[in-house]
């Protein structure tokens, strides 16, 4: 039994900032306290935004890294400064931007991106943006999309895939949040998504959790992150298929091998799933440790009911 909800825009909900490990919203908002120490002469206050950089013309793996961080930097910035409206972002603090690599396809690269900034506005106070695990794809024809998700649309099992000798399982089920997927969206949510995991180990594949994410819907928009929750807390190895029939490439499948151990891994969280705009999909872990940039954990699992737009039963 599964249970669908629609988590409200990521903006109202309750998330500290604190660095860039808040792994719940990419673009998260928050009050800072008003520095007390001088700030360096280096910190010029900011009252104009930059244009975005443009992506590369035909760029390598390194080159899509470094124009993801030129991006993050300049996004998170350019926030701060409109946020003070007619007056200039003081003491700024900008953050290292962050990026890493998570798919490459014959089309490009879909990625993560990371930085955070904070600035104050006279009497006003301080005000923080905190951008993490922001996907992107940056095309080898030099096009480039970002996904900013504002939502969270959660699939959430109710009782994840388990073994009978609690000794197998990574954490107690029902007790703690099991693994989980997230899929992002690049297609405008133009195409319905199917997903199956199966288990390997212990004999032949077992399938425990099968789903078909819908084309069209009444989402808030297209940018936001769907998380399939709770899935599995047994340890071992997993096969994830990923499907799209109406895909308008003949690349309409992806596959990986999901191994779960570590609840703290990147992968109990981490796996994620790119939807191109022809309906392509891929499916990889990011490739790093570093929390700003790995999806997860989700709200789906610990604050379901308190942020419960719909209840379904599958």
């Amino acid at each position: 039994m599964r249970r669908r909800r629609l988590l409200a825009a990521l903006s109202t909900l309750p998330v500290a900032v604190a660095g860039c490990g808040g792994r719940t919203d990419p673009t998260t908002p928050a009050r800072t306290p008003t520095p007390t120490a001088t700030p360096p002469d280096t910190a010029t206050p900011i009252a104009e935004t930059t244009p975005l950089p443009d992506p590369p013309a035909s760029p390598t793996a390194e080159d899509a890294l470094a124009f993801v961080r030129a991006y993050e930097r300049v996004a998170a910035t350019n926030r701060i400064v409109r946020r003070g409206g007619d007056g200039p972002a003081r003491d700024p603090e900008i953050g290292e931007p962050k990026a890493t690599l998570v798919v490459e396809s014959e089309d490009g690269f879909y990625l993560f991106g990371a930085c955070r900034a904070e600035a104050r506005y006279g009497d006003e106070g301080g005000f923080g943006i905190n951008r993490h695990e922001v996907p992107h794809f940056v095309g080898r024809d030099g096009s480039h999309a970002v996904a900013p998700w504002t939502a969270v649309v959660c699939d959430t099992r109710e009782d994840p895939y388990a073994a009978a000798d609690d000794a197998e399982n990574a954490v107690t089920p029902n007790e703690r949040a099991g693994a989980e997927i997230h899929l992002f969206r690049f297609d405008g949510g133009d195409h319905a998504v199917e997903v199956t995991v199966e288990y390997l180990d212990d004999g032949p594949p077992r399938r425990v959790f099968s789903t078909t994410v819908e084309a069209g819907s009444d989402l808030p928009d297209p940018a936001y992150d769907f998380v399939l929750a709770n899935l599995a807390v047994r340890r071992g190895r997993y096969r994830v298929a990923v499907d799209v029939p109406a895909a308008d490439t003949a690349d309409d499948d992806a596959v990986t091998t999901w191994t779960l151990a570590d609840p703290e891994a990147p992968s109990w969280t981490g796996l994620s799933v790119f939807v191109g705009d022809d309906g392509r999909p891929s499916v990889a872990l990011p490739e790093t440790d570093d929390d700003s940039l790995v999806p997860g954990p989700s709200l789906c699992f610990r604050h379901a009911e308190a942020y419960e737009h719909e209840d379904r039963d599958d």
